[in-house]
């Protein structure tokens, strides 16, 4: 089993160390005892052989007459006399019966050659060691060594004495020292397990989290410190937070679409725009997928290789019906088709390129309106010319014509085409004022039979000159007013009815019916002329657009009398329709809002704060 928390490897730790002192502590105990009683017994060895040596050289056979056996009982000695043939010539503690040669000895060689000889052996009996001092005798016809030895017999007391001592001091020791451990060990891991459980907390992502460490001073200052990381790792997560927050603001905001590709051209981060622009569905998510599948064009995929390969931006533009690109989505998608710029910019890193970010940018809208600009100059071009050429003719005959009647006559046509050169002038200011996108016209309360006598005014010469009829018919039961830009009002007017008069024959009958409701104001202009093609009833508000060019020239119109009818209406938060039939007629419609949202929240604060 294996210890995995600081509390049982501390306490092993401790254990281990405990049990290693102790066992040195006992093994430097018995050695320095066993040191000591030796060389005390070598010393009482020595002093006995310098007095039974002087015993012998004072008498011949001492040990016949029992001065050595006392004086070996008395000293816990064995003495053993050896002559120089190696014969034990008496022993104190065996019978020398039984005893072999002692020459070979090693203590007797030796202190034959050396006159003193000290050795050490384990007895075979007790399993004790025996000491022996050997001396030469020089002085003694006899005897030539006289040989001392005991056993240490203390070294059996003193290890059980010892060894009783040594284990009752372990078991007291341990049992204090597991105390003290536990003790220390508990201090020591209560503040890290609340260390534990706070990086537990961090990791969770709880970063304000705090915990409460006193001591040891080293976690002290650890929790201190982990905590002032969290802060600081809580302050820079809110930082980059707020900048991803502000990157992908930016990234929706943008009116172009952005793909962040990697090396395998996989769509790593797609914004709304791009969302739009390349998916089907609405809930299409392109992260994860091909670039290959979502844009099935070999010219886009070549264009972000390309960028990858060289480092450098590479731009395209192609075609775009639903899932289909190029020309495929060009005779597929005929008008319908979207044009498409794809900008592929390399991402950069220590020099290297890491992916590619591709900018879809849809050009449609930019390329309709190019071509709105083109075709307007042109048609503006297209109606100046006429008149201004037709002037410029019937100036030039002014100045050769000699009749009265001829001048009177060039000079009509030059200031008819004058004249008309004036209106597609005004018409022009008068749209591009209204095609401001801040433009709010004055409004006032205006009744309408006044807005309905002005057109009439306006209108009526040419009803006139043509033989028809203009019928007005007023819906307007409790006598209500009209918030709008009366002037504007009548100009839109005046132009439905003129071109109600302009496409019908003569004779006919056209039919102004003007009705207020309380809400809302609906406003028809019917004929009944050569009616307008189906295929031309949503183009016939656009400048300068014709159903019939000759003959809206031939009655002098400018070809922006509807525009400018279909701005006047948007300006007052309304609308304007047609239904027409070929061969039957046209009827348009204007629908307005009686009063301005404005008023009308104002009329309902006032409501609210004045109940009648």
């Amino acid at each position: 089993m294996r210890l995995r928390s600081i509390r049982s490897r501390l306490v092993l730790l401790t254990v281990l160390i405990l049990t290693l002192s102790l066992a040195g502590s006992v093994w430097i105990a018995s050695t320095a005892f066993s040191s000591t009683l030796r060389q005390s017994t070598y010393s009482e060895l020595e002093n006995n052989a310098t007095y039974l040596t002087t015993l012998l050289g004072s008498s011949s056979t001492p040990w016949v007459e029992g001065h050595f056996e006392a004086y070996a009982e008395s000293t816990s000695t064995r003495l053993t006399l050896i002559d120089r043939e190696g014969t034990v010539l008496f022993d104190s503690e065996f019978p020398i019966e039984g005893l072999d040669n002692h020459l070979w000895r090693e203590e007797v060689q030796s202190a034959l050659d050396d006159g003193l000889a000290t050795r050490e052996r384990r007895s075979d009996t007790q399993g004790l060691p025996v000491l022996y001092y050997a001396v030469r005798i020089d002085s003694h016809p006899t005897i030539a060594v006289l040989r001392l030895s005991r056993t240490l017999n203390q070294l059996v007391g003193y290890q059980q004495t010892y060894q009783d001592l040594f284990l009752g001091g372990v078991a007291l020791l341990l049992l204090l020292s597991f105390g003290i451990t536990t003790f220390s060990i508990t201090m020591l891991t209560r503040p890290l397990e609340k260390i534990k459980a706070l990086s537990r907390r961090y990791a969770l992502g709880e970063l304000e989290a705090h915990t409460t460490v006193t001591a040891p001073q080293e976690l002290t200052e650890l929790a201190a410190t982990m905590q002032e990381m969290a802060g600081l790792l809580k302050a820079k997560m809110e930082v980059v937070a707020s900048d991803r927050n502000q990157l992908e603001t930016i990234l929706e905001s943008l009116s172009e679409g952005i793909l962040l590709l990697d090396m395998a051209l996989a769509i790593q981060v797609a914004n709304c725009e791009a969302i739009a622009i390349l998916s089907e569905s609405e809930g299409d998510d392109l992260v994860g997928k091909r670039l290959d599948y979502v844009i099935t064009s070999s010219a886009v995929t070549s264009l972000c290789n390309a960028s990858l390969e060289d480092g450098k931006p590479h731009a395209l533009t192609i075609a775009q019906f639903g899932h289909l690109f190029g020309e495929t989505a060009q005779v597929v998608g005929k008008r319908k088709t979207k044009t498409l710029r794809m900008l592929a910019s390399p991402v950069v890193r220590a020099g290297k390129a890491e992916g590619v970010v591709l900018s879809i940018t849809d050009m449609t809208e930019l390329r309709r309106l190019e071509n709105i600009r083109k075709e307007f100059v042109a048609n503006v071009s297209h109606e100046l010319k006429t008149p201004i050429t037709t002037i410029a003719g019937f100036s030039e005959a002014l100045l050769e014509a000699a009749e009265v009647e001829d001048v009177q006559h060039f000079s009509t046509i030059i200031h008819r085409q004058a004249i008309r050169m004036q209106h597609i002038v005004e018409d022009l200011l008068l749209l591009s004022s209204l095609e401001q996108q801040n433009a709010s016209p004055i409004k006032t309360w205006t009744a309408a039979s006044q807005i309905l006598e002005e057109t009439q005014q306006a209108c009526q010469y040419r009803f006139a000159e043509k033989g028809s009829t203009l019928t007005i018919r007023l819906i307007n039961e409790q006598n209500l007013e009209l918030y709008c830009n009366g002037m504007l009002l009548v100009q839109a007017l005046t132009n439905l009815v003129i071109n109600a008069l302009t496409y019908s024959e003569a004779g006919s009958e056209v039919v102004l019916t003007f009705a207020l409701a309380e809400e809302r104001v609906h406003i028809s202009v019917k004929d009944r002329g050569i009616g307008i093609p189906k295929e031309d009833q949503q183009k016939i508000f656009e400048r300068f657009y014709r159903v019939d060019a000759g003959r809206s020239r031939s009655q002098g119109g400018t070809g922006l009398g509807l525009s400018i009818v279909k701005h006047i209406a948007a300006v007052h938060g309304g609308s304007v329709s047609v239904d027409s039939t070929v061969g039957e007629g046209s009827e348009f419609s204007i629908d307005l809002p009686r009063g301005s949202a404005l008023l009308s929240q104002m009329a309902a604060k006032s409501n609210a704060l004045y109940p009648s």
